[in-house]
């Protein structure tokens, strides 16, 4: 298949709302009672039934719960919401993918108490935001229990915490009335000899609705033609045992090496591949540019640590407070890393 009949392919899939990488967002909140795992879900049941609900593509669920209480009550509150919700929307939408629902359970939502202290005039903000922002999530509620006499705990009580006690559910439509993009937004790529093809957790198929992978295949159908070699190398977040992650890693780039032979008719003498196993290099970067937890420095020494090996370091992480920052860093900082990359040269 020679470059125009390529383009033209990677248009009529774009055209067809296959490879579309425009979306349109929508987000609904659901409050529990103090201590429950279910909730009253008209609202979601009014949005999943709704003419619209056809083009969802995706939908994200975040559970959490408030700060007070022991936090291993708190955590299986926070994701028996999550299994609530994530339930309720696979009897709503039966057709839907199981893996285009993904859940994130937040144990005690601590984000959420720095962001209202933030806004809020108490007398005790600073004091406060000092307690949250640098103490062991195990000693912030006895700390601001005893600070202004009980006022700030009271407080928090009152006016924060019932709003902590939910489930954001973020939908993902996609957008049939959005232009397709010109022929130089499909050929173009930040780097036009290589792309990044990511995956949901545990998923080991090609996702084109998945996160920017729309845009990625369209530029990928154009990496392939020609009779340039092509080089897969493939990972796999550090979550689970690194065999298991080896062997994930691996499945994937046999399937992105399957896409490329099946979709763009690439000759497999073509196509070497690099089983790259679990990406902690990746979560190092990740953790220096985008993790702000109390723990970031001492996480970034162990991940930065080169004599330890990846069971050591997870092991470490999860050592540094009962498995909590390791439990946020698999929920928040580890998507980009589950990928596999795909790059041309010439032999």
């Amino acid at each position: 298949m020679d470059l125009f009949k390529k383009i033209f392919l990677t248009f009529s899939l774009l055209m067809a709302g296959v490879l579309s990488s425009q979306a349109a967002t929508e987000s609904v909140s659901l409050r529990f009672r103090f201590g429950k795992a279910e909730a009253d879900v008209s609202k979601l049941e009014q949005i999943l039934s709704s003419d619209d609900a056809s083009r969802i593509v995706r939908i994200e669920v975040r559970a959490s719960s408030s700060p007070d209480g022991p936090y291993a009550v708190n955590k299986e509150l926070a994701r028996k919401r999550g299994d609530f919700v994530a339930g309720k929307i696979r009897e709503l939408l039966p057709g839907l993918s199981e893996d285009a629902v993904s859940t994130k359970v937040i144990a005690e939502d601590w984000s959420g108490v720095r962001s209202w202290l933030k806004r809020c005039g108490k007398a005790y903000k600073d004091e406060a935001l000092k307690i949250v922002s640098e103490t062991a999530a195990s000693e912030r509620e006895a700390k601001l229990q005893d600070l202004w006499a009980g006022e700030a705990w009271d407080d928090l009580m009152r006016n924060v915490f019932p709003g902590l006690r939910c489930v954001r559910i973020t939908i993902v439509y996609s957008d049939p009335s959005a232009p397709a993009p010109s022929s130089t937004a499909v050929s173009a790529a930040p780097d036009s000899n290589s792309v990044r093809i990511l995956f949901p957790a545990g998923i080991r198929y090609v996702r084109p609705e998945y996160a920017n992978n729309a845009t990625v295949l369209a530029n990928l159908a154009v990496i392939a033609a020609g009779d340039k070699s092509l080089r897969i190398e493939s990972f796999a977040s550090p979550e689970g045992s690194p065999a298991n992650n080896e062997a994930l890693a691996g499945f994937r780039a046999e399937c992105v090496r399957q896409y490329l032979i099946e979709n763009f008719a690439v000759s497999p003498g073509r196509i070497s591949i690099v089983n790259k196993g679990e990406d902690w290099a990746g979560l190092l970067a990740e953790v220096e540019a985008n993790y702000r937890g109390v723990n970031r420095d001492a996480v970034i020494a162990i991940l930065s640590d080169t004599s330890l090996s990846g069971r050591e370091k997870k092991a470490a992480i999860r050592n540094l407070d009962g498995g909590a920052t390791w439990s946020e860093l698999v929920a928040s900082h580890m998507c980009g890393l589950r990928s596999v990359s795909v790059s041309c040269f010439k032999n």
